[in-house]
Protein backbone atom coordinates (compact mmCIF):
# COMPACT_ATOMS: atom_id res chain seq x y z
CA UNK A 1 0.00 0.00 0.00
CA UNK A 2 2.99 2.25 1.15
CA UNK A 3 4.55 1.39 -2.29
CA UNK A 4 1.34 2.04 -4.27
CA UNK A 5 1.36 5.78 -2.59
CA UNK A 6 4.43 6.66 -3.12
CA UNK A 7 4.00 5.61 -6.78
CA UNK A 8 1.41 7.90 -7.07
CA UNK A 9 3.18 10.91 -5.50
CA UNK A 10 5.45 10.75 -7.85
CA UNK A 11 3.14 10.62 -11.12
CA UNK A 12 1.87 13.94 -9.89
CA UNK A 13 4.62 15.52 -9.18
CA UNK A 14 6.18 14.15 -12.47
CA UNK A 15 2.76 15.86 -13.94
CA UNK A 16 3.28 19.22 -12.12
CA UNK A 17 6.02 19.63 -13.56
CA UNK A 18 5.34 19.02 -17.17
CA UNK A 19 2.64 21.35 -16.94
CA UNK A 20 4.47 24.56 -17.26
CA UNK A 21 6.10 23.17 -20.57
CA UNK A 22 3.01 23.02 -22.00
CA UNK A 23 1.84 26.10 -21.04
CA UNK A 24 4.67 27.84 -21.89
CA UNK A 25 4.15 30.33 -25.32
CA UNK A 26 5.79 29.62 -28.08
CA UNK A 27 8.06 32.02 -29.45
CA UNK A 28 6.25 34.57 -32.57
CA UNK A 29 7.24 33.88 -35.84
CA UNK A 30 9.59 36.92 -37.22
CA UNK A 31 7.75 37.06 -40.58
CA UNK A 32 10.47 39.91 -41.92
CA UNK A 33 13.42 39.01 -41.57
CA UNK A 34 17.37 40.38 -43.28
CA UNK A 35 19.54 39.44 -45.62
CA UNK A 36 22.40 40.98 -46.73
CA UNK A 37 25.16 40.87 -49.69
CA UNK A 38 27.95 42.16 -51.31
CA UNK A 39 29.81 41.99 -55.11
CA UNK A 40 33.19 40.59 -54.32
CA UNK A 41 34.11 42.41 -57.80
CA UNK A 42 31.97 45.91 -58.16
CA UNK A 43 31.53 46.47 -54.54
CA UNK A 44 28.14 47.02 -54.67
CA UNK A 45 26.13 46.14 -51.63
CA UNK A 46 22.59 45.20 -50.15
CA UNK A 47 20.74 44.71 -47.20
CA UNK A 48 17.14 43.43 -47.70
CA UNK A 49 13.73 43.21 -45.67
CA UNK A 50 11.80 40.20 -47.37
CA UNK A 51 9.01 37.78 -45.90
CA UNK A 52 10.40 34.20 -46.21
CA UNK A 53 9.10 30.89 -46.17
CA UNK A 54 9.58 29.26 -42.53
CA UNK A 55 9.84 25.55 -41.52
CA UNK A 56 11.42 24.48 -38.33
CA UNK A 57 13.75 27.71 -37.73
CA UNK A 58 14.78 28.09 -41.13
CA UNK A 59 14.09 30.17 -43.29
CA UNK A 60 13.95 29.36 -47.46
CA UNK A 61 12.40 30.09 -50.94
CA UNK A 62 10.45 28.14 -53.63
CA UNK A 63 11.14 27.96 -57.53
CA UNK A 64 7.72 29.94 -59.03
CA UNK A 65 7.11 31.44 -56.12
CA UNK A 66 6.59 35.32 -54.91
CA UNK A 67 8.44 36.89 -52.22
CA UNK A 68 8.00 40.61 -51.46
CA UNK A 69 10.74 43.36 -50.18
CA UNK A 70 12.41 46.53 -48.98
CA UNK A 71 15.77 46.58 -50.41
CA UNK A 72 18.63 49.06 -49.17
CA UNK A 73 20.99 49.06 -52.29
CA UNK A 74 23.98 50.96 -52.62
CA UNK A 75 23.47 51.19 -56.18
CA UNK A 76 19.95 52.16 -56.62
CA UNK A 77 18.91 53.69 -53.29
CA UNK A 78 16.10 51.91 -51.73
CA UNK A 79 13.52 49.90 -53.34
CA UNK A 80 10.23 48.33 -53.12
CA UNK A 81 8.53 45.24 -54.88
CA UNK A 82 8.43 41.66 -55.29
CA UNK A 83 11.39 38.52 -56.31
CA UNK A 84 10.95 35.39 -57.25
CA UNK A 85 12.51 32.32 -55.39
CA UNK A 86 14.24 28.99 -54.69
CA UNK A 87 17.36 27.59 -56.99
CA UNK A 88 16.35 28.58 -60.22
CA UNK A 89 14.30 32.23 -60.78
CA UNK A 90 11.45 32.85 -62.67
CA UNK A 91 10.26 36.16 -64.20
CA UNK A 92 8.02 38.10 -62.07
CA UNK A 93 6.12 40.40 -64.54
CA UNK A 94 3.76 42.73 -63.53
CA UNK A 95 2.90 42.80 -60.33
CA UNK A 96 -0.89 44.01 -58.72
CA UNK A 97 0.21 45.38 -55.21
CA UNK A 98 -2.03 46.86 -51.87
CA UNK A 99 -2.12 47.54 -48.32
CA UNK A 100 -4.64 47.34 -46.11
CA UNK A 101 -7.70 49.66 -47.98
CA UNK A 102 -5.66 51.68 -50.30
CA UNK A 103 -6.34 51.71 -53.80
CA UNK A 104 -4.02 49.05 -55.47
CA UNK A 105 -0.85 49.48 -57.63
CA UNK A 106 0.33 48.33 -60.78
CA UNK A 107 4.14 47.47 -60.52
CA UNK A 108 5.44 46.92 -64.15
CA UNK A 109 8.78 45.17 -64.69
CA UNK A 110 9.61 47.56 -67.63
CA UNK A 111 9.78 50.37 -65.00
CA UNK A 112 12.68 48.18 -63.58
CA UNK A 113 15.55 50.44 -62.28
CA UNK A 114 18.11 50.51 -65.70
CA UNK A 115 21.47 48.81 -65.83
CA UNK A 116 24.84 50.06 -67.37
CA UNK A 117 24.14 49.45 -71.17
CA UNK A 118 27.16 50.23 -74.12
CA UNK A 119 25.43 52.00 -76.89
CA UNK A 120 26.43 50.01 -80.48
CA UNK A 121 25.36 53.00 -82.46
CA UNK A 122 27.30 55.30 -84.37
CA UNK A 123 26.75 59.07 -82.43
CA UNK A 124 24.23 61.04 -85.04
CA UNK A 125 21.46 58.09 -85.20
CA UNK A 126 19.18 58.51 -81.95
CA UNK A 127 16.34 57.17 -83.72
CA UNK A 128 17.86 53.91 -84.08
CA UNK A 129 19.53 53.99 -80.84
CA UNK A 130 16.10 54.92 -79.35
CA UNK A 131 14.45 51.89 -81.39
CA UNK A 132 17.94 49.30 -79.50
CA UNK A 133 16.81 50.70 -76.05
CA UNK A 134 13.44 49.99 -76.48
CA UNK A 135 13.97 46.51 -77.26
CA UNK A 136 16.40 46.25 -74.42
CA UNK A 137 13.78 46.89 -71.82
CA UNK A 138 11.00 44.92 -73.24
CA UNK A 139 13.58 41.74 -73.30
CA UNK A 140 14.61 43.30 -69.31
CA UNK A 141 11.21 43.03 -68.49
CA UNK A 142 10.55 39.82 -69.90
CA UNK A 143 13.46 37.69 -67.59
CA UNK A 144 13.08 40.14 -65.07
CA UNK A 145 12.98 37.96 -61.65
CA UNK A 146 12.33 40.91 -59.57
CA UNK A 147 9.76 43.80 -60.37
CA UNK A 148 10.79 46.58 -58.70
CA UNK A 149 9.65 50.64 -57.74
CA UNK A 150 12.19 52.97 -56.63
CA UNK A 151 12.63 57.00 -56.26
CA UNK A 152 9.74 58.61 -54.99
CA UNK A 153 7.09 55.72 -55.68
CA UNK A 154 9.18 53.67 -53.06
CA UNK A 155 8.79 56.18 -50.63
CA UNK A 156 5.43 56.41 -51.29
CA UNK A 157 5.05 52.61 -51.32
CA UNK A 158 7.04 52.47 -47.88
CA UNK A 159 4.72 54.87 -46.23
CA UNK A 160 1.79 52.92 -46.76
CA UNK A 161 3.64 49.75 -45.77
CA UNK A 162 4.47 51.29 -42.03
CA UNK A 163 1.30 53.21 -41.97
CA UNK A 164 -0.91 49.87 -42.80
CA UNK A 165 -0.99 46.62 -41.05
CA UNK A 166 -1.00 44.03 -43.93
CA UNK A 167 0.00 43.80 -47.51
CA UNK A 168 -1.49 41.80 -50.26
CA UNK A 169 -0.31 41.43 -54.13
CA UNK A 170 -0.25 38.35 -57.20
CA UNK A 171 1.81 38.65 -60.55
CA UNK A 172 -1.03 40.66 -62.54
CA UNK A 173 -0.85 37.48 -65.58
CA UNK A 174 -2.05 35.21 -62.72
CA UNK A 175 -5.62 35.61 -63.81
CA UNK A 176 -7.08 36.85 -66.40
CA UNK A 177 -10.06 39.93 -66.48
CA UNK A 178 -12.51 37.69 -68.24
CA UNK A 179 -13.31 34.18 -68.40
CA UNK A 180 -13.68 30.87 -66.02
CA UNK A 181 -11.77 31.27 -62.59
CA UNK A 182 -8.35 29.98 -61.39
CA UNK A 183 -8.73 30.47 -57.74
CA UNK A 184 -5.27 32.15 -58.86
CA UNK A 185 -6.62 35.79 -57.53
CA UNK A 186 -7.08 34.68 -53.70
CA UNK A 187 -3.30 33.37 -53.63
CA UNK A 188 -2.17 36.88 -52.94
CA UNK A 189 -0.72 36.64 -49.18
CA UNK A 190 1.23 34.65 -46.65
CA UNK A 191 0.25 30.85 -46.25
CA UNK A 192 -0.13 30.26 -43.09
CA UNK A 193 -2.01 26.73 -40.65
CA UNK A 194 -4.83 28.45 -40.63
CA UNK A 195 -5.15 29.44 -44.55
CA UNK A 196 -4.09 32.43 -46.81
CA UNK A 197 -3.15 36.02 -44.83
CA UNK A 198 -2.26 39.02 -45.88
CA UNK A 199 1.66 39.58 -44.95
CA UNK A 200 1.66 41.11 -41.21
CA UNK A 201 3.72 44.84 -41.48
CA UNK A 202 4.20 44.41 -38.09
CA UNK A 203 7.14 44.93 -35.40
CA UNK A 204 9.63 42.39 -37.71
CA UNK A 205 9.13 44.27 -40.44
CA UNK A 206 9.90 47.90 -38.70
CA UNK A 207 13.27 46.41 -37.22
CA UNK A 208 14.33 45.14 -40.11
CA UNK A 209 13.96 48.19 -42.12
CA UNK A 210 16.05 49.91 -39.13
CA UNK A 211 18.84 47.44 -39.36
CA UNK A 212 18.84 48.18 -43.14
CA UNK A 213 19.02 51.51 -42.82
CA UNK A 214 16.12 52.66 -44.41
CA UNK A 215 14.07 55.58 -42.53
CA UNK A 216 10.90 54.52 -40.99
CA UNK A 217 9.67 58.30 -40.75
CA UNK A 218 8.94 58.90 -44.68
CA UNK A 219 7.85 62.17 -45.74
CA UNK A 220 6.19 62.70 -49.16
CA UNK A 221 3.37 63.22 -51.41
CA UNK A 222 4.39 61.44 -54.59
CA UNK A 223 1.42 58.58 -55.43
Amino acid sequence: MRKSRLIGTAITIAAIGFVPALSAKKAPRLVWQVARSSDPITGAASCIVAAYDQASGISYTRTGALYPFVENSSTHGVLVGVGSGGRFRTPTGDIVWRVDGQPYRTLSAADNPAGATVSAIPPGNAAMQQLIDQQMRLVAAATATGTVAGGDTARAMLKEMLAGSGLVFRAAAATAGYGLPTGADRRVGLLTKNGIRPYPLDESFRAGLISCGVPVAVSTSAG
